[in-house]
C-alpha cells in the first residue's frame, strides 16, 4: 500500500531523528561513565589506557560527530533530507503541478 508524502510525514521522521539523538546521546553519557569509572578505579596500567585510548579516538567520535553532531553526521543529513524534500517536492512541485491541472495548456 502506498502512502502519500505529507509534511506530517516529514515531521514526524524529523521528531523520530530526534527522538534517536536524544536516546543515542543519553545511552553514550552512560557508557562513558561506565569507561571513566572503570579505568578511573578498577582497571590500571597499559591494558587500561589502551582501552581508554580506543574508546576516546575510535568509539566517541563514531557515536557522537558521525552519527549525532547536530552538523554534519547520518542524523543531521537525514533531517537536512527530510527537509530539502518537504522544501522541493512539498512546496514547490505539488503546488506548481496543482496549478498546472487546474489549468491545463495555461501559461
Amino acid at each position: 500500500m502506498s502512502t502519500i508524502l505529507t509534511h506530517a510525514i516529514v515531521q514526524n521522521v524529523n521528531g523520530a531523528v530526534d527522538n534517536y539523538v536524544s536516546t543515542a546521546t543519553g545511552l553514550y553519557g552512560e557508557l562513558e561513565g561506565v569507561i571513566n569509572t572503570l579505568t578511573a578505579n578498577d582497571f590500571n596500567g597499559d591494558a587500561a589506557n589502551g582501552y581508554r585510548e580506543f574508546f576516546t579516538s575510535k568509539v566517541t567520535p563514531a557515536l557522537t560527530e558521525n552519527l549525532t553532531a547536530p552538523s554534519n553526521s547520518l542524523t543531521a543529513s537525514i533531517k537536512s533530507i527530510m527537509d530539502t524534500i518537504g522544501q522541493q517536492l512539498l512546496d514547490t512541485v505539488d503546488p506548481q503541478l496543482g496549478d498546472n491541472n487546474r489549468n491545463p495548456g495555461g501559461q
